[in-house]
């Protein structure tokens, strides 16, 4: 049985695509930067805010950077919840899995992180939501995971992650621990195949069908 059970949550357990890349399409505008596609913006997500202000502006100059996060964080804070919504079946996992201990690990900043959980209604799901400002490395360093298993006495094999992306893959190698991989997320399903997750599923009602299979 698991006893702890952990979530990404852009494309994982919240659909938030749309207002990520309206706010970074709000950025590139006021500081005329280049064109990119929707698809390259999606593909930058995942590794941080900076990091993907570095990316979809092709640009290593900090300064840049700074003030590109600057103008999305501020149109990000106004427009988070214009499209964001959970995806099927979220929360009915998150229920099933009330009895375990349930966290979220993401890369996006904290304060965003708990408003969208919170304005959506699960917040009071997880004992904790590390992010990506909270003192810890981003993943796929498994510092965040490795504190979360040591906070609630969960082995590597008493603990499952629940991603959607070669990075969330990756996060979970570093630490010993199972992974299930959503399709439905920002990566696209061959490239999370070539990642070699434990489970590679479509839907959440699939994770439900094993976590009864399993015993999870």
């Amino acid at each position: 049985m698991k006893k702890l059970i952990i979530y990404d949550l852009d494309g994982t357990l919240v659909d938030t695509r749309q207002d990520i890349i309206n706010s970074v399409r709000y950025a590139l505008k006021e500081l005329n930067g280049p064109p990119v596609t929707d698809d390259e913006i999606k593909d930058a997500v995942g590794t941080g805010l900076h990091s993907l202000i570095r990316q979809v502006f092709r640009t290593d100059d900090e300064k840049l950077a700074d003030r590109g996060a600057q103008l999305y964080r501020k149109h990000y804070t106004s427009h988070m919840l214009d499209h964001s919504r959970l995806y099927p079946g979220a929360r009915e996992l998150l229920e099933f899995f009330k009895p375990r201990t349930q966290a979220v690990i993401t890369n996006k900043p904290n304060p965003f992180s708990k408003q969208i959980l919170e304005a959506l209604g699960v917040g009071g799901y997880f004992i904790d939501v590390l992010a990506g400002d909270n003192g810890l490395p981003f993943k796929p360093d498994p510092a965040s995971l490795f504190y979360l298993m040591g906070e609630t006495k969960a082995k590597p094999e008493e603990t499952l992650f629940i991603g959607d992306s070669p990075v969330d893959i990756q996060t979970a190698r570093n630490a010993g621990v199972e992974i299930v991989c959503l399709s439905h997320g920002f990566t696209p399903e061959k490239t999370l195949a070539r990642a070699n997750p434990d489970y590679l599923v479509h839907h959440y009602d699939e994770i439900l069908k094993l976590a009864r299979q399993k015993k999870w």
